[in-house]
């Protein structure tokens, strides 16, 4: 096996493009949510690192093969080792509007491929009877699945009006170069989990119909910025143009303010805090967005999170409110957020453990 990156994050260097130099993420994903059941053992830790090991061994790293990341949530760090406090805080609602399950998870195994059927495959490998089962220690809680790349939403639900060529429920492409942070800016530099980063997972509901409902350049208004029409939109490549300087001036004249143009507003030095790993679902029988976040510290996701709300537009023109005609505000209904911290590989099965002598589960 070919070494690998010892960032578990570093998956970009991997992607194809599309005709246009666009990155493109895998077309399939899988949060695998879970619980630890009783106390680790360095046993355990090696039967953990033995499985992922394996699988990295039988497929190749990247799209065409299996990308994974496996993140702990604040729980396993405050009652599994000695740390005094969790390298990630916990989940908070991010806007008055919003009421989420402020989810407690162990831990989350995010699979990527281009082949859907195999992250089956691997999930019922990695907690059903074989080689590779892991439930001595992990309790598999929630598999939230999902896919994104160009016609797949439009395939996935037929007759929603989708655009044939959106990669995305909302109809846009979502991780230019330019409005991403790159991997090494998100990467902790020190302490526990150097070499790692942060990760967010909300998962959001989205209201297709009302969406669809507006015409295009309006999507792209609320999308981006009310100078962006759908065709400008249909060409961006690098970045998302969002007018983030002139919103107060914007908002005034259009009564509209776009969703890039808002949290354009958190980059520093002209660069955005958090690379986005987002993907499409249709879990519960519902539109929707598991929305995968990762940054260096929490502090970059509140910042670009609050900013998105754009609570101080309203003031500028009657016709915007704090979810009416400002940004995607008005169409998402987050039902749940947690938090999780991304060790570096080779420290990524059962992190920071502690000395503490085994427990019976």
């Amino acid at each position: 096996m070919t070494s690998l990156p010892e960032a578990q994050h570093a998956w970009e260097s991997t992607f194809r493009t599309d005709p246009d130099g666009r990155p493109l993420a895998p077309l399939f994903h899988r949060l695998l949510m879970l619980d630890v059941v009783g106390t680790p053992t360095p046993e355990d830790a090696a039967r953990l690192e033995g499985a992922l090991q394996s699988l990295e061994a039988e497929f190749p790293y990247g799209p065409d093969g299996l990308l994974t990341a496996l993140a702990w949530g604040p729980g396993w760090f405050e009652r599994h080792t000695p740390l005094r406090r969790s390298p990630v805080g916990r989940p908070l609602p991010m806007a008055r509007w919003e009421n989420p399950v402020l989810e407690e998870i162990d831990a989350c195994l995010h699979l990527a491929s281009d082949d859907e059927e195999l992250l089956a495959d691997i999930s019922g490998r990695l907690f059903g009877a074989g080689p590779l089962d892991q439930r001595t220690r992990l309790r598999l809680r929630e598999v939230r699945t999902g896919f994104v790349g160009r016609g797949l939403p439009a395939r996935r639900l037929p007759g929603a009006g989708l655009p044939h060529s959106a990669p995305l429920m909302l109809g846009f492409h979502s991780g230019l170069r330019g409005n991403q942070a790159d991997e090494d800016s998100i990467t902790i530099t020190e302490g526990p989990l150097a070499g790692g980063t942060t990760m967010h997972v909300s998962y959001l509901t989205l209201d297709i119909d009302s969406w669809y409902e507006q015409d295009a350049d309006t999507r792209s208004a609320h999308m981006f910025s009310p100078r962006v029409s759908a065709e400008a939109a249909g060409k961006l490549v690098d970045d998302a143009r969002s007018d983030a300087d002139d919103l107060p001036a914007t908002a005034a004249s259009h009564g509209l303010v776009g969703h890039a143009q808002a949290t354009g507003r958190a980059r520093l030095n002209g660069r955005a805090r958090i690379n986005r790993r987002d993907f499409a679902t249709l879990d519960h029988g519902s539109p929707g967005t598991h929305f995968v976040s990762l940054q260096r510290t929490m502090e970059d996701f509140h910042a670009t999170r609050a900013v998105m709300n754009a609570a101080d537009a309203p003031p500028h023109h009657p016709a915007v409110g704090v979810r009416r005609r400002n940004g995607i505000n008005g169409f998402i209904e987050v039902r749940s957020r947690a938090t999780f911290a991304v060790p570096p590989r080779a420290t990524r099965s059962f992190p920071c453990r502690s000395a503490r002598t085994s427990a019976t589960p």
